[in-house]
This record gives structure tokens, sequence and C-alpha cells, in this order.
């Protein structure tokens, strides 16, 4: 809660106390930034988990109320407070999962009042918008973009005018004009509402232009010297592509952010082992909806994260996993206790009725169905003599699999067409020499999931590969590339107080698995089972949307669109959206796959599209010289934090082939000068190679 006024013993007060009213454990903070740190995701300006911050209802939890930065007007830099505003909950802590028993609105201020805005210290921002409006403030700021609030349009241009640098773009935005600074004003109608976040920066970058070629207002001279940034070729490009992590069930979704928080670990990550886990756990009991097959397919998923070593995979997979670790953990001590008596009643036998004892009564199984290190061979022979049916491979080492032993020249054919076939059809074969006939056989009706996890290098690699992409083996995968955490995971005593096993998000999801892993299928009297297996079909809501999507995937892999150079990977989408669908129904409890699942599930197939065509030779056949120099400038800009690289630097250190060419060199900077990407500048006897300020923009 809140504390405002110093006590008698002139210690310093916090400027807020979060009260854990499960453990009672009480966190002070007496500065701002640590404040924000513990209690406020910045990102998604929102308020996070266990955070029991206002004053006036101590117990309530205010977690993903939103979350507002206020600055000082006269110093734009400094952070003097957050307004927070939204519903704040009281659970009854006395049951597991915990009860929401009421609810309030709030708004209240933490530290001292200011300016609202959002995103005014970010780099290489082109423009700010002031705005007077609170909802166009909370869009703006949600989308990432540079804003601030102020109940006049005059006034907050002045606070920006005098508080921004000269090179960052000023605009007033509203419903309407203000009596000054009108030439800098843009009107939004109701229509903007149901803008993205691309077609807000569109629109904003638009109107700046707009206002500088009308002469109007000459607030950027610089600017208007670059000219019209040109494409270097024409083509569709793929967007800024965050997990859409607003598609999974409640519980999984809540689950993810909960391990995300706990591990530290990227949302995109944790939300595949999520997915991971519900996969595994489905595929036991029910089938994805197939128009050409009565029982359906497997609803298995093969899933793929780019990441390094260290990235907190197998701490979030083993959170993800609990539930079936414990449950595989149960039945291996039941296993173990029966093979002991197995082994006893043989023990006890002549030698000549021990054959006879081991025909009527095999050895019990090994229940084990979680494996991090198995060949095809290995597990097709459990398969096909009966000891599996249902199994799940993880592997944080993806460059392992793919360089394995399995994966050689001689082998790998064979190996990804087994796999395949498991994931289309649920069935595996072998076939052995005659002198080894007891590993000949075939299994129908078995699932497999993957969960692996490669550097970016192998994965880059392996799509390269025509045959891993020929054969279809990697576009049946779900890809996510995660942002690199690294060096951002600082940790505090708040952060170390906080309990994983005591977390009621994870508590209600592990529940919800254990109630699924029961060996009983939850199906319904109008279900047919087919091998302990029932198809959870589509209603008429979610088969208009799995026309519609087919439809759209299937118009991108024409010449010239996105997909034309992805379409093997393409072609799986609504394949893949169904799969995932029938995961996410079976975790909710549905009878049918709805269409908000599907829709849901289709948004996950559309990002691991557009991670897939982020790998080099997918979405294009080939970079140009003079997009691999961009590139590789803008990146080394980016990383020293400047607008401009030595021209000798660019000589000796640019990619191939420019760096040993000098002709072909001078000919690829004439071109993105020509296309209005770079200048070029002379200080003295150095010459520079300056990018244009759009391209900087993050």
């Amino acid at each position: 809660m809140n504390a405002k006024h110093p006590d008698i013993l002139n210690k310093p007060t916090p400027i807020v106390v979060n009260i854990d009213p499960v453990t009672g454990h009480r966190v002070e903070f007496f500065q701002l930034e640590d404040f924000a740190t513990n209690c406020i995701d910045e990102r998604n300006l929102k308020v996070k988990p266990e955070s029991y911050i206002c004053s006036k209802l101590p117990s309530y939890n205010c977690e993903n109320c939103e979350a507002y930065t206020l600055i000082n007007p006269t110093q734009l830099s400094e952070v003097i407070g957050y307004a927070i505003r939204g519903i704040a909950k009281k659970y009854d802590t006395e049951q597991t999962p915990h009860k929401e028993i009421d609810s309030q609105k709030v708004s209240f201020l933490i530290g001292e009042a200011g300016v609202f805005a959002s995103s005014l210290n970010k780099p290489h921002l082109s423009y700010v918008v002031g705005t007077n409006d609170m909802d166009l403030f909370v869009q703006l700021a949600k989308a990432g973009k540079a804003v601030l609030l102020h109940q006049s349009l005059d006034e907050a241009y002045k606070i920006l005018n005098s508080g921004m640098p000269e090179n960052v773009f000023r605009l007033i935005a509203g419903k309407s004009a203000p009596k000054d600074n009108s030439d800098l004003f843009v009107q939004v109608d109701d229509s903007f509402r149901a803008f993205t976040s691309q077609q807000i920066e569109t629109f904003f970058l638009e109107k700046r232009k707009q206002i500088i070629e009308s002469g109007a207002f000459n607030q950027d001279a610089d600017s208007q010297h670059w000219g019209e940034l040109l494409p270097l070729q024409q083509e569709e490009s793929v967007a800024s592509n965050p997990y859409p992590i607003d598609a999974l069930p409640l519980l999984a979704k809540e689950a993810v952010l909960a391990i995300s928080e706990h591990v530290q670990s990227p949302i995109a990550m944790t939300a595949q082992c999520v997915i991971g886990a519900m996969s595994h756990i489905a595929q036991a009991k029910v089938n994805a909806p197939d128009r050409f097959k009565a029982h359906g397919e497997p609803c298995s998923l093969f899933l793929l994260t780019e990441g390094q070593s260290g990235s907190r995979k197998s701490t979030s997979k083993n959170l993800a996993d609990r539930a079936i670790l414990d449950y595989e953990r149960k039945q291996y001590e039941i296993y173990r206790t029966e093979l002991e008596q197995w082994k006893s009643g043989l023990a006890g036998l002549p030698k000549k009725d021990r054959e006879a004892y081991c025909a009527e009564n095999p050895p019990p199984s090994d229940p084990s169905t979680l494996y991090s290190d198995i060949t095809l061979e290995s597990i097709a022979g459990l398969f096909i003599d009966g000891i599996l049916k249902n199994a799940s491979i993880s592997s944080d080492e993806a460059g392992q699999f793919f360089g394995g032993r399995t994966m050689k020249a001689d082998t790998r054919n064979q190996a990804l067409g087994g796999y395949t076939k498991l994931f289309d059809d649920g069935y595996v074969e072998r076939t052995r020499s005659k002198s080894n006939l007891n590993g000949s056989g075939r299994a129908h009706d078995v699932r497999v999931t993957f969960n692996l996890q490669g550097q970016h290098e192998v994965l880059d690699n392996a799509l390269k590969d025509p045959v891993l992409r020929g054969q279809g083996f990697l576009p049946r995968f779900l890809l996510t590339i995660p942002e690199n955490l690294a060096g951002t995971r600082l940790q505090n005593a708040a952060y170390r107080n906080k309990n994983a096993n005591k977390d009621h998000r994870l508590i209600a999801y592990w529940t919800r698995c254990e109630s699924l892993l029961d060996s009983c299928p939850q199906v319904q009297t109008e279900h047919e089972l087919h091998n302990g297996r029932y198809v959870i079909p589509m209603n008429n809501e979610a088969i208009a949307i799995d026309t519609e999507f087919y439809n759209v995937i299937e118009s991108l892999q024409r010449v010239g669109k996105r997909f034309e150079y992805l379409q093997a990977f393409a072609s799986r989408a609504s394949q893949l959206a169904r799969r995932l669908a029938t995961v996410f129904a079976y975790f909710e409890g549905l009878q049918q796959i709805d269409g908000k699942t599907l829709q849901g599930a289709c948004e996950v197939v559309k990002h691991s599209l557009n991670e897939w065509a982020m790998y080099a030779e997918i979405e294009v056949k080939a970079e140009s010289d003079a997009e691999k120099l961009i590139k590789w400038v803008v990146g080394k800009c980016v990383q020293q934090k400047t607008d401009r690289l030595t021209y000798s630097y660019i000589q000796t250190s640019c990619p191939r082939p420019m760096q040993k060419n000098k002709t072909l060199l001078e000919m690829v900077i004439q071109q993105l000068e020509d296309s209005h990407h770079i200048k070029i500048e002379s200080l003295g006897r150095t010459r520079y190679v300056v990018i244009n300020p759009l391209l900087l923009e993050s």
C-alpha cells in the first residue's frame, strides 16, 4: 500500500508497500524504479501479478490493472510516478485454487502527479504525438508509440516542442483542432480505434510526410532532404511478429505468464512448453477432425523454438510438465512394485517352468512416455512391441537431433519418412532381416509430440537442407523465435520471495492437467471411441473460419505473394490449426471446436509461418547485395547506438561479396544512396555513411 508521511523517528518511508495476503510477506519500495521493476509490466502497460499496492484496498490484487507512466513536464526523461486504474480483485486464499470473492474499480497514483506519457525515451524516434484524448493516448501507448497526454493540445505541443530532440517530429492529434498549431494537428475519427500497430505507424508517418511536404511548417528541415524511402525490391515483408498469447485457453495463458514471470523466460518459449504439455495429454484421448477420415487424424504437435543454451527452456518445461511428471512418477512406482513381484514369482520357480511362466505372465512394461534423447529405431520398437502408445520427445539441443546418428545421410531419409508417418497417421513400421524377425512389425494409432529447441545456426542450416524441407518434416513444426532476455533477468529480494508452487495460476493449470491425465477418456455419449480416442468436431462457425483461413493462406502462396517460397510450410497451415484447436478444446473441456478456439489456433499458426519466413532462402529466393549491406549497416548502427559508420569500416568489415570487391561495394552504396537509405557525408578527411532515421526506428 502507499505510505505518504515520514514517521516520528525520521526513518525513510516507503512509497509503496506490497503485502502478500497468503504468506504475509511484506515488501517495501523506497525508490520508484524498484517499484516499477517489481510491480509494473512496462511493455504491456499493466500491473504484474501478486501486486497488492492500493493503499485503500491493501488485500486486493491489482494484477492486470492498467499502469501509465507519469513524467516531469519540464524534464521528459524523468519518471516521477505511475497512474494505476482498473479492477482490483480479492481472493479467498483458504481455497485451492484461490476463488475470487470481490472486485473493486480502482484509480490511484504511485509517486508524484505528472503528465501521462509513454515511450518518449525510445531510441530513433521519427515522431511523437501529443493528445488530449485519453482513449487515443491508451491506444497509442499500447501500440508502443511515443505519446503524451494533456488536457490542452497546445500545452501538449509546448511540452513536446521544448523537451524532445529536434530531430523528432512533433504532432498533435485528437477529435477537434486546437486554437494554435493547427498546421500540426491530425484529426482521428472512430475508425482509427480499429487500427493495428502497423496501421497506426503507417498513418502517422504519412501525416508527417504530408505536413513536411506541404511546407506549412518547417519543424525539421533536415528530414526533408532525405526524400522518400524507396524499396530495394518489390515484395512483401514480414512485420513485427509478437507471440499471440491471448490465443491460448485462459488457464493455459495464465500458466504461461506465471512460468515466464517465475523463470524469467520469454513468453513465446514458455507458451511452446505449455502447448507441448497440452499436446502430450490430448494426443492420448482425442483426434483432430478430418473431413476425409471418419476417425479423424492425430492431434499431436511438433514444436520448435529458436533459443540459445541457458534460455531456461528446461526450467520452463519442468513447470509446464509438472502434472505429467508427477503422474509418470506414480506410474513408475507402481511399475517397480509390479516388476519386483514378477521377479519374485519367477525366482521361486524351477528353471524348467520359467519359460512357461514368462509366456503366460509377461513382465510389466516401463510406463515412461517422456524422452529427451531417443532414436526413431528405439521408439518404433516400443510402439511395435505394444509397450508404448503415446510419447513426447523434448530436447534443448536440436543440433543433436538434426546432427545425430539417425539423421546421417544413410539413414535420415528413412527416419524422416518414419517421423512424418507418425505425425500424419500415427503409424510406424520396421522391417528387419530374417535373422532378426523379432524387431519387425508395425503399429497403428500411436502418437508422438515433438518439442525441440535449437540455436539459429542449427535451424538455418537445417532449412537450407532440401531433404528436410522437401520431405515435409520441418513444415510440420510450429516455430517461434523468442526474444533473448539475457542481460535483463535481474533479481532482487521481492523476486526471490515469490514461490511458483503457491501461485494460484499454476495450481489451477496443474489441477486441470491432473484431471485430464485420468485413464478414462472424458467422452460424451454422442462421441464414438476409436482405439480409445474420439474426434472433437468443429461447429459451423469454426468450419467457416477454417475455410476462410485455408483460402487466405492459399492465396498468399501465389507468385509474388508472401508465402511464394514457403509453400511446403503454408500448405499445412489449416491442418496444424485444426490440430492445435483440438488440443485447446480438449484442455478446456469443449465438446466442439468453436470459432473462438479455432481462431486462436489460426493466430498461433500464422505466427509460426511468419517466423519461418524470417529465415534465409525461405520467403525469397535470394537477398540482394543492397539488402544484405543495408541490413548489416543498420544492425551495426543499432548495436553501436549511432546513425553513421565510417566508409573505411564498411569497406573492411561488410558482408561478402562486397568486402572483397571495391567496385561492387561502390555500386551497392550508390544504389542505397539513390533509394534514400543512406547518405555519404565527409568530416575532414573521413567519409561517413549516414543512415536514414526511418531505418533506425525500433
